[in-house]
């Protein structure tokens, strides 16, 4: 039987995974579009704020709060998901992940033309990779956890809701451990690469 269950819950995973990652896509080119609205002001305030970065010398206060910003968007995902309508706010959360994703990287390229790309991959990348391992796990436990309260509630059947929040709480251990791993990953790496970025000619 609980076999059964996680395989059932992995199975449905992999499709959940799915439509998250074409949500971020989709975003993503949304992104691309609304990039030809950048102006000058856009471009500006990215390259105020890289110049800021660069003269932070105590990374203390931006750790907590990126730790602490990841870990109320987590905790946001997470208590959608415990409501029956919370898919569709989850799913424009993901889409906006991706839309914000891809209006960034289109500004670098716009502000620094092909030294956005090397921006890109430097201080870019290694944010967004940590984000969306955090932001695709809890959505997908979240988004599952909504599907299952719709279950039991449309066939009035009881589940074994200690499996499953047994499976929700590990998903969002992982979670905070990763909101960690990227708040130090940010402001310690990500602000030496931003260094190293502004250095290239």
């Amino acid at each position: 039987m609980k076999k059964r269950f996680y395989y059932g819950l992995l199975h449905k995973y992999k499709n959940v995974y799915l439509f998250i990652t074409v949500l971020i896509a989709a975003g993503f080119c949304m992104g691309i579009f609304l990039s030809q609205y950048i102006d000058h002001t856009d471009i500006t305030s990215l390259s105020s704020y890289l110049t800021t970065i660069h003269e932070v010398n105590d990374t203390y206060p931006a750790f907590v709060n990126q730790f602490f910003t990841g870990i109320l968007f987590i905790l946001l995902v997470f208590l959608l998901g415990t409501s029956i309508v919370g898919i569709p706010f989850i799913a424009f959360i993901i889409f906006t992940k991706g839309l914000q994703i891809g209006f960034s990287c289109a500004l670098f390229v716009a502000s620094y033309h092909l030294k956005g790309i090397v921006g890109i991959i430097l201080t870019l990348a290694p944010q967004v990779i940590l984000d969306l391992l955090a932001t695709c796990l809890i959505a997908a436990s979240a988004i599952q956890l909504s599907m299952y309260l719709i279950y039991s509630s449309s066939n009035r059947e009881r589940l074994n809701f200690k499996l499953l929040a047994n499976s929700v709480l590990n998903d969002l251990c992982i979670g905070f451990v990763i909101v960690l791993i990227a708040a130090y990953v940010k402001s310690t790496l990500v602000v030496e690469l931003i260094k190293l970025f502004q250095l290239i000619g």
